[in-house]
């Protein structure tokens, strides 16, 4: 909290400071002659209802999928319990700045956050954080927002998981340029790691999986993506490539429990890619929206799967590495304005790893799932700066073991399921 209100007091210093008069063009409050700075945001309060415990985050509000069956002494699943929570803490603030034209572009900058950087401690987190050249035909963006799986093609849902792990859910600093000749956009995109990040072993330790953002830093590049889209008023639809390497390991040993023991350096990397087509649709209060993703080791933008350990060099401990493969789709409609319903639908399967497997050491998120689905409808009731809202998701998973010998075929599957309900109050400024 102490943090919260230093940021209000210096918010509120500033303008008091340096504020010339608000005028009621784009409600922009003018900082001297040549700046300008907008706020607003939102208050917003969630019920949610969970019959069965669930892999989340965030309080609950960010649910990934329902957990596998865990059995007591007598048979009973100790995960089939139902829970609750309330919570105003993904309620935001965002600020935007206009300053004077430079190279012949206009010039802005966005800093967005929220309060949901630790669970139960309401702790402020930096969501978005950039600065913007803005050009006829061009754009330049470097800082923190969406990733660019995540920002072609967006699901409309109450939940905050925005349709995470079907959708992928991530924002990471980066360096963005677009062209946008007629009504297309071409896009070339350098992406690093910060608390969106990837899996991997704990240094010193045989399987211990973290997240971290030092495997993408150790492997010097950063991931790059590049966006080809059709944009009219009604219409757009694009394809999305991205490719990333990430280094495991500064060093192997044969022996991790000897902490003494011999190390041995490795270079070894593992390359990864992902490929998604989008397309969205506005016909009257009428909006369609789908997307399909094929993804390898997207563990950092919250998607099922990972990497394993594919061979060990029993001399060295040295280990070379498989990653998952997974398809993922949903499809999103929409209708209405004041009165708005609608309805996702979502669907992922694994496609296992392209090589075996060897033993535990698996660096993923869920990967014995072998299909997921999602029904989710949803209807809203705008009036004014209020929103009132109410969505039903339904998801199940289906668990099973992994057989590594063959490629991580997942064999022996059952589905557990959850069903939430969640109601949602939001107040806009």
């Amino acid at each position: 909290m102490r943090i919260i209100s230093r940021c209000f007091f210096l918010l509120f210093t500033v303008l008091q400071l340096f504020c010339l008069p608000v005028f009621s063009r784009n409600d922009t409050i003018r900082l001297g002659r040549s700046f300008g700075l907008q706020i607003s945001g939102f208050a917003r309060i969630d019920y949610i209802y969970d019959t069965r415990q669930t892999a989340e985050a965030v309080e609950g509000l960010f649910t990934f999928y329902p957990s596998n069956k865990m059995l007591d002494a007598n048979g009973k699943d100790l995960n089939a319990a139902p829970k609750a929570n309330f919570v105003s803490i993904a309620s935001r603030l965002c600020t935007r700045f206009y300053a004077p034209d430079v190279f012949g572009a206009k010039s802005s900058a966005y800093i967005e956050f929220d309060f949901t950087g630790t669970s139960n401690t309401n702790g402020v987190r930096l969501r978005q954080a950039y600065t913007g050249l803005a050009w006829s035909k061009a754009n330049l963006l470097v800082g923190r927002t969406w990733h660019p799986l995540a920002a072609g093609c967006v699901p409309n849902v109450i939940a905050l998981n925005t349709g995470a792990p079907f959708w992928a859910f991530n924002r990471s600093d980066q360096v963005r340029f677009d062209y946008k000749p007629g009504h297309w956009l071409l896009s070339a995109i350098a992406v690093y790691q910060s608390d969106y990040a990837s899996l991997g072993p704990a240094p010193g330790t045989a399987s211990t999986s973290v997240k971290s953002p030092t495997y993408l830093r150790d492997a010097l590049w950063p991931e790059f993506a590049v966006n080809v889209a059709y944009k009219t008023p009604a219409f757009q639809a694009g394809i999305v490539g991205s490719i990333k390497s990430i280094k495991p390991r500064l060093y192997t040993m044969t022996d991790y429990t000897d902490t003494n023991g011999p190390k041995y350096k490795t270079d070894e990397k593992l390359t990864t890619y992902a490929v998604q087509a989008y397309a969205q649709y506005q016909a009257g209060s009428w909006v369609f929206k789908a997307q399909a993703t094929y993804a390898q080791n997207t563990t950092e933008s919250l998607m099922i799967g990972g990497y394993a350990v594919s061979a060990i060099d029993p001399n060295t401990g040295h280990e070379q590495y498989t990653p998952t493969q997974h398809m993922n789709y949903w499809v999103n409609v929409d209708y209405g304005k004041k009165l708005q319903a609608g309805l996702l639908a979502g669907y992922l399967n694994s496609l296992g790893t392209l090589d075996n497997a060897v033993g535990a050491a698996w660096y993923a998120r869920a990967h014995d799932i072998k299909y997921m689905y999602r029904i989710s409808p949803h209807v809203f009731y705008n009036v004014n700066n209020w929103q009132f809202a109410a969505e039903f998701e339904y998801t199940a998973a289906a668990f099973g073991r992994v057989q590594n010998d063959h490629k991580a075929k997942i064999v022996d599957a059952s589905e557990v399921a959850n069903f939430r309900t969640n109601l949602l109050i939001c107040f806009f400024f």
